[in-house]
C-alpha cells in the first residue's frame, strides 16, 4: 500500500516535468519561426523597374537599364527609437545609359564637384557584365570614378555618390537616408 502513493507521486512529477519541457520546445519553435519570418521580411529584393525607381529618386536622364534594391537598415539601428530606425534606408542602383547620356551624366556631375578614383564591390545581383569584369580584376571590385549624386536626391534619400565604372556605360548609385 505504501508503494502506490510513491509510484503515483513519481508519475505525477514526471508528467509535470515532461509537460513543461514540451512547452519550452514549442515556445522555442514559435520563436524560431517568428525570427525566420522577420528575416524574410527584411530580405533584399532586386528590382529592374525603371519607372518605379523614378518615383523613388530623381533620374536626370532615363537609363536604358536599371537594376536596384532598397535595404532597410533597421537591424543596424538597434537601440534607437522605432521612428528613426524606420527612416534608415539605403538604395543601391546599377544604371546603364546610352553613350550620349553617359557623356551628359559625367559632364553634369563633374560640374558639381571633381571626381575621385574609387572601387565598388560587385554584388551577385549586379548585371552579368559587371560581375564578369569584377572577377577579371581578381579582387571582386570594379574600378571607377565617384561623384556626388546631388542630381539624384529625392527625399527621403539625401546623401550618396554615383560611380561610373571604367570603360563602360554603367554607373553604381548609392544613396542613404542618413
Amino acid at each position: 500500500m505504501n508503494f502506490f502513493p510513491k509510484k503515483f507521486i513519481c508519475v505525477f512529477c514526471f508528467s509535470i516535468f515532461f509537460a513543461s519541457a514540451c512547452t519550452r520546445v514549442e515556445n522555442a519553435n514559435v520563436s524560431q519561426s517568428q525570427n525566420n519570418q522577420s528575416a524574410n521580411n527584411n530580405a533584399q529584393i532586386v528590382n529592374d523597374d525603371v519607372e518605379e525607381l523614378g518615383k523613388i529618386i530623381k533620374l536626370p536622364l532615363a537609363p536604358e537599364e536599371a537594376t536596384w534594391r532598397e535595404d532597410n537598415l533597421n537591424a543596424q539601428a538597434a537601440g534607437e527609437s522605432k521612428t528613426s530606425a524606420q527612416e534608415r534606408k539605403k538604395l543601391t542602383a546599377v544604371l546603364r545609359f546610352t553613350d550620349e547620356d553617359t557623356a551628359k551624366i559625367v559632364a553634369q556631375t563633374e560640374n558639381n564637384k571633381t571626381s575621385k578614383a574609387s572601387e565598388v564591390e560587385a554584388e551577385d545581383w549586379f548585371p552579368a557584365e559587371l560581375v564578369a569584369q569584377s572577377q577579371l580584376s581578381g579582387d571582386e571590385t570594379l574600378q571607377g570614378s565617384t561623384f556626388p549624386a546631388d542630381d539624384f536626391f529625392q527625399l527621403p534619400y539625401a546623401k550618396g555618390n554615383i560611380t561610373r565604372i571604367n570603360n563602360t556605360n554603367y554607373f553604381v548609385l548609392e544613396l542613404t537616408t542618413f
